[in-house]
């Protein structure tokens, strides 16, 4: 007589298998979602590979004239689009943080916060001043004759082989290219980072003189508030861009 198994389904190789085959796909869930949120801190907010760098590769490898300019055409037109939506919202984001210099809370407040506003008043114009360079540049580039064809050698570095299956090497762009045209939409979430960073120091200003007798009143519980929705509304946000992640490859 055979002995039984300890566990009484030691022998069930079917389940084992199915239950190691759903451990193994957790775990590459779970490390798709955190290569995700390492890759927003490694440039997915400023200038993500899959929408960037890949779209860059694609126009610059095709191997179709006809397909060649009409991707760079492609590439140019949403560019000037990004640009123009990035014109509009940096001079608004300046007019926020203008405006706080009006503030009666900030009288006899640490210069600390104003350095941080003017700071973010600084990134906003410059965020305008990089769309509109860039813009000019591309109009420029595009009244030429050979205009396609310089942008092209604007965004291309040289031969790199890559991990392909033909083990061919395939023109790369030049990462310095890739922040450059990303570069206003750089300074303008600087911009907003130091409009939200310096309201949390003022709200928090107010409660760290009373630290010695501890009283729930106005300023603490105004501070707590807006803490609590800047935090939530921060995590909404990165949970949103790790959403965003498409995933081109790039090959």
């Amino acid at each position: 007589m055979a002995d039984a198994p300890l566990l009484g389904r030691a022998n069930d190789t079917t389940r084992s298998t199915g239950s190691r085959i759903k451990n193994a796909r957790n775990v590459d869930t779970n490390t798709s979602i955190l290569r995700s949120i390492l890759k927003i801190f490694s440039g997915g907010l400023i200038a993500p590979a899959d929408t960037t760098y890949a779209t860059i590769m694609i126009l610059l490898n095709s191997t179709d004239a006809d397909e060649q300019d009409h991707l760079t055409k492609q590439w140019r037109d949403h560019k000037l689009n990004e640009l123009s939506f990035i014109g509009v919202v940096s001079p608004l984001v300046a007019v926020c943080l203008v405006s706080t210099g009006a503030w009666d809370e900030i009288s006899g407040k640490g210069w600390y916060i104003r350095a941080i506003w003017y700071s973010g008043i600084v990134f906003a114009l410059f965020s305008v001043l990089t769309a509109t360079q860039q813009t000019l540049r591309l109009h420029r580039l595009s009244a030429h004759k050979d205009g396609l064809h310089l942008l092209r050698l604007c965004l291309v570095r040289d031969r790199k082989q890559l991990d392909s299956e033909e083990g061919e090497a395939k023109l790369v762009p030049k990462p310095f290219q890739i922040w450059s045209w990303q570069s206003s939409m750089m300074f303008l979430m600087m911009a907003v980072g130091c409009l939200l960073v310096g309201m949390l120091v003022l709200v928090w200003s107010a409660v760290a003189k009373e630290t010695e007798n501890v009283v729930y009143d106005e300023n603490v519980k105004l501070a707590i508030t807006f803490t609590a929705v800047l935090a939530t509304t921060v995590v909404y946000f990165f949970a949103t861009q790790v959403s965003l992640m498409v995933g081109v490859s790039v090959e």
